[in-house]
C-alpha cells in the first residue's frame, strides 16, 4: 500500500520537480501524509496554515503541531489567524464558505508574493466521492458531476486518486503523528454526514464501492471531454466572431436538441440565463438581456453577444 502512494505522488510529481509549492497544512492525517511526501522527495515547498479560531484551544493546539513539525524539519511556514465567525456573520454566508473564501483568497496572496507555481491540498478519493455524492443530490449536470479537478488555476491535488484508508496506513507505517479534528465527527454539514453515515453504509455491502464510485467518475469524465469537443466544434460552426461582437442565427440554434442543454453550455462563460435567452428567439428585434459582463441582443433572426460598457 505505502509502495503504492509512493508511485502514485512520483507519477504525478515527475514533470513538477523543479516548481515551487506551497502545501495547505492542517495538521490532520491527509495533509501531514502529503507533507511527508513532498518532505521525503526533498521537493521544493513551504507551509500555510490556516487558524480560523472556531475550535478555541484546538484550534491553537493544531497551529502549534504545525509550527513545531516545521522547525523540526527546518520548512518554511505561514500561519493566519482569522476572525471567522465575524466574516461569516458580516458576508451572510455559512461557516463553510466562509472558510473555503478566507483559505483561497489567502493562498493566492502568498502565491503571487512568494512566486509559487502551485498551491498543493491534500484532498484525496474519498472527498471526490463525497463530492460526487453531494452533486448527485442537488441535481448537478456533468460539470458538477466529475468532482474535483487534479490541477486548476494553479491549484494542485496530488492524492485525488488514493484512498483515506490507504492515507491512514500509510501514517501508521511511517509513524507520522497528526491531529484529530473534532468537528469532523459532527454531522452537521452534508459532507460529514455522507462521510460518516451514508458511504460506511455503502461499504457494509460492497467492500469496492469506492473504487468503483471512482469508476463512474472517471466514465464522466470522459464523457465531459467528448461533449466539450462536440459543443465546441458546434460554437465554431455557429458563432461568427468578429472585432467587437459575436454573432449568432437563431435558425441554427434551434436546430440544436436538446435545445436547453445546448443553449445553457454554449453561452456558459457569459453568464446568461439559458431560459431568458430562449425567450428572446420569440422576443422583438432590439429587446436584449445582461449579465455582469455582457449584453445579449436580439436583432432581426440573430442574437448578438457585445461586451458591456
Amino acid at each position: 500500500m505505502e509502495d503504492n502512494i509512493d508511485k502514485i505522488f512520483k507519477n504525478k510529481l515527475k514533470s513538477l520537480k523543479q516548481s515551487k509549492f506551497l502545501i495547505a497544512l492542517s495538521g490532520g492525517v491527509d495533509s501531514m501524509v502529503l507533507a511527508d511526501l513532498f518532505n521525503k522527495n526533498k521537493l521544493d515547498f513551504s507551509i500555510a496554515h490556516c487558524n480560523f479560531k472556531l475550535r478555541s484551544k484546538e484550534s491553537d493546539d493544531d497551529e502549534d503541531f504545525v509550527l513545531n513539525w516545521c522547525a523540526k524539519n527546518k520548512i518554511q511556514s505561514y500561519i493566519s489567524r482569522f476572525n471567522t465567525t465575524n466574516y461569516c456573520k458580516k458576508n451572510k454566508i455559512g461557516i463553510q464558505e466562509g472558510t473555503r473564501n478566507l483559505r483561497y483568497d489567502w493562498f493566492y496572496k502568498l502565491k503571487d508574493l512568494y512566486n509559487f507555481d502551485y498551491i498543493v491540498t491534500a484532498h484525496h478519493l474519498d472527498d471526490q466521492i463525497e463530492t460526487y455524492l453531494i452533486n448527485s443530490m442537488r441535481g448537478s449536470g456533468l460539470n458538477g458531476l466529475v468532482g474535483i479537478p487534479e490541477k486548476q488555476n494553479n491549484l494542485f491535488r496530488p492524492l485525488l486518486e488514493i484512498l483515506k484508508d490507504q492515507i491512514l496506513e500509510y501514517a501508521k507505517s511511517n509513524n507520522i503523528d497528526f491531529r484529530e479534528d473534532s468537528s469532523n465527527l459532527k454531522n452537521d454539514y452534508y459532507r460529514n454526514m455522507i462521510r460518516n453515515s451514508i458511504i460506511p453504509e455503502f461499504k457494509r455491502f460492497d467492500d469496492n464501492v469506492m473504487l468503483k464510485f471512482q469508476t463512474t467518475i472517471n466514465n464522466l469524465k470522459s464523457t465531459k471531454i467528448f461533449a466539450d469537443i462536440t459543443l465546441n466544434e458546434i460554437k465554431s460552426k455557429i458563432f461568427d466572431l468578429s472585432e467587437n461582437n459575436i454573432k449568432i442565427n437563431i435558425d441554427d440554434l434551434k436546430k440544436l436538441k436538446p435545445l436547453d442543454y445546448y443553449v445553457h453550455h454554449l453561452f456558459v462563460e457569459f453568464k446568461f440565463d439559458f431560459k431568458e435567452i430562449i425567450k428572446l428567439f420569440k422576443s422583438d428585434s432590439g429587446k436584449y438581456i445582461k449579465s455582469n459582463s455582457h449584453k445579449l441582443t436580439k436583432k432581426k433572426n440573430y442574437l448578438i453577444i457585445t461586451k458591456n460598457d
